[in-house]
């Protein structure tokens, strides 16, 4: 059942995604969705392991999900002490998703890989998942390593991985390069909260220093 509430102006837990983005697009809030597409494993490993360990870090309960095998507590453990507390599962469809998001406590971070791989997915199953962020205040990173993308319409892209973008606060695009040793993150910020409006376009942000803990 619908019902109206009064806005509030109190100050909202927030968890950074990645130090270096946090000028830009600000944390991830609770009760809100990012969806992110990254374009290589180091920019997918910047956003993944930077955003758990972050979440880590800040004592909230963490989760991962993805439909694979790809994920490394060793490489995590190099942006947190804390990685021996993060619950990993596996899902394959929506329906799964749903499952698992109904089982997490309430103000979790959940990071979920390779989303546009997973089968069964709707407009009525992505309402479902907003419904169960907003009711539990999850902090939710939706992400896919796409091997190709059409850098010409990303809203495309967008709608072909995460089916309903507009029920997201985050649309992020993100690519790493290198030359000569050093690197940077080449982001599009497509969507952002109402304060960060103004940096939705390209950026590039130097990003030596996350990269070398990966590839160390």
């Amino acid at each position: 059942m619908s019902m109206f509430f009064k806005p509030s102006d109190a100050p909202k837990n927030a968890i950074e995604l990645l130090e270096e983005l946090t000028p830009l697009v600000g944390g991830l809030e609770n009760s809100s969705i990012a969806g992110v597409i990254t374009t290589d494993a180091l920019a997918q490993n910047l956003i993944q392991y930077s955003s758990i360990a972050n979440a880590l870090n800040s004592e909230i309960p963490t989760y991962y999900l993805e439909p694979t095998n790809g994920f490394s507590t060793k490489l995590l453990s190099k942006f947190s002490e804390k990685s021996e507390n993060i619950l990993m599962g596996k899902v394959y469809t929506l329906g799964e998703l749903l499952d698992a998001l109904g089982m997490v406590h309430d103000d979790s971070f959940v990071f979920v890989s390779n989303f546009g791989v997973l089968e069964e997915i709707d407009k009525k199953g992505m309402l479902e998942l907003r419904k169960i962020v907003d009711r539990k205040g999850i902090f939710l990173v939706l992400s896919h390593n796409a091997l190709e993308i059409n850098e010409l319409n990303l809203i495309s892209e967008f709608r072909r991985l995460f089916f309903v973008p507009e029920l997201f606060e985050y649309l992020l695009v993100m690519r790493v390069s290198g030359y000569r040793g050093h690197y940077r993150l080449n982001l599009t910020v497509l969507k952002a909260p109402s304060e960060f409006v103004k940096n939705t376009g390209e950026h590039s942000i130097p990003i030596d220093s996350k990269v070398k803990m990966i590839l160390e």
